[in-house]
């Protein structure tokens, strides 16, 4: 393993101690785990590890740790999140490394190590509220897409009449069908428990974007909530783990989806800075207005609506004119007046529908509607403003099936700075972070200053 580096810290909120029947120091823990393993052995790596965190908790500094193929950094890291007061959050970039958390190493550690602390430590899995089922979705389901997508069309019946009939579900309608009996008997509404699977498709017209949900306290299911549930659960448990893109998504709002803690473990932590640059990314596609003009139109005048739909004309006009590419010159003036007119098309439609409130008919529909209008007109302001930090281009895919207007960050380094390190410890590991035995590129690539020779 390469030595690990610390860099600075900032000061630690006090969290509430969970109940704990015994303390334990991390060597304890790590002892007890690797004892529980058949043939297991200390590491002097994995020791190495576990130490270095559990000093940087105390002293508020972050940590970087190239742990390669054999150190067991998955104990190194665990024992001591273990000896933490709150939850530890764990975040992870791939769902194979996940589910060998979840699934391996935290019920085999949790067994091991209850005969040290006197009890059994938990551990819970936060998702994305769009990897739950939701049942305000579920319940208007059918009406988010055109019937005719819901069914086969059949040939007729041999003596009938001229034409196509709609006889039996097909294959969309099918599923839509399996996931209303799959609510009644689900404990957690997530998508990874459904076996087998859905198409995106169905699955779309059940869940619920972060961005469109009305919260709980305004969903006439809030009481029944899947992603809430899941996201009570994490407060409650000894570790969280979470994965980069909840974990970006969670930084860029505010830090208000994953639960408090003092300590943020990210494993895998070569890709945190392209998931962050994904979650910062933003398009405008012709598609999109449409679906949004149409599902916004219910609760605007014409002419408001109308304005949408020029504004998406302009866009489709504009693409089509300006070729694949980054827009080194800044917007082209096709593609510049289509922003404009849906900056101010977004506007006005979203001052038409105002505010959403508990007695509106259907405030989940609203709630809709609004965010992505709200969304629209967000990404219309950030392309017109041509930030000198972010870049923008014109995607057309050979097929020419979906061309779009992309703007992303040129670095993340400067949000991961802000956003990642305040008000806890940050130790993030991979088996490849140094270059030549160095951190400064990673360091650098992650928001922190490069550490001492």
């Amino acid at each position: 393993m390469t030595p690990p580096r610390t860099a600075p810290g900032s000061a630690l909120p006090r969290t509430s101690a969970r109940r704990r029947g015994k303390r334990a120091d991390a060597g304890e823990l790590l002892a007890a785990a690797v004892g529980a393993v058949p043939g297991g052995a200390a590491r002097p790596g994995q020791q190495q590890m576990a130490t270095a965190i559990s000093e940087c908790v105390a002293s508020g500094e972050h940590l970087l740790v190239q742990a390669g193929t054999g150190t067991g950094k998955s104990l190194g890291y665990l024992a001591p999140a273990l000896t933490v007061d709150g939850p530890v959050v764990v975040s992870t970039a791939t769902l194979a490394l996940q589910s060998q958390l979840v699934e391996h190493d935290l019920p085999r550690l949790a067994e091991a190590v209850e005969p040290v602390l006197g009890r059994r430590p938990t551990f819970a899995v936060l998702k994305g509220r769009h990897h739950y089922l939701c049942l305000a979705r579920l319940d208007n389901s059918t009406e988010d897409e055109p019937a005719d997508t819901l069914f086969d069309a059949v040939e007729p019946r041999s003596g009938g009449g001229g034409g196509r009939w709609l006889g039996e579900a097909g294959r969309l309608g099918k599923q839509i069908e399996r996931l209303r009996d799959w609510a009644m008997e689900t404990d957690t509404g997530d998508r990874d428990e459904l076996d087998p699977g859905v198409d995106d498709l169905a699955w779309r017209l059940v869940s619920m974007p972060a961005r469109e949900c009305v919260g709980a306290s305004r969903c006439p299911f809030g009481a029944e909530c899947f992603a809430e549930a899941s996201r009570a659960r994490a407060r409650e448990a000894d570790i969280v783990v979470t994965n980069h893109s909840l974990l970006a998504v969670d930084m860029i709002a505010g830090r208000h989806i994953v639960p408090p803690h003092k300590l943020l473990i990210v494993d895998e932590a070569h890709e945190l800075a392209d998931r962050v640059s994904s979650a910062a990314q933003a398009e405008l596609v012709p598609e999109l207005i449409d679906r949004s003009t149409r599902r916004a139109r219910p609760l605007l005048r014409p002419e408001v609506a109308e304005r949408l739909t020029e504004a998406g004309d302009a866009l489709a006009v504009g693409l089509a004119e300006v070729p694949a590419g980054r827009l080194t010159a800044g917007l082209p003036g096709p593609l510049r007046e289509a922003c404009t007119l849906l900056d101010a098309a977004t506007r006005a439609a979203l001052d038409a529908i105002g505010e959403v409130k508990s007695d509106d008919p259907d405030p989940v529909r609203k709630q809709q509607a609004k965010a992505v209008l709200d969304e629209l007109s967000a990404t219309a302001q950030r392309l017109l403003e041509e930030s000198e930090h972010d870049v923008a281009w014109v995607e057309k895919p050979d097929n020419g099936s979906r061309r779009a207007l992309v703007v992303a960050p040129l670095s993340v380094a400067g949000t991961l700075a802000a956003h990642l390190y305040d008000e806890r410890t940050v130790v993030a590991t991979s088996a490849t972070l140094a270059l030549g035995g160095r951190f400064d590129t990673v360091a650098r690539a992650l928001g922190l200053e490069a550490p001492p020779p």
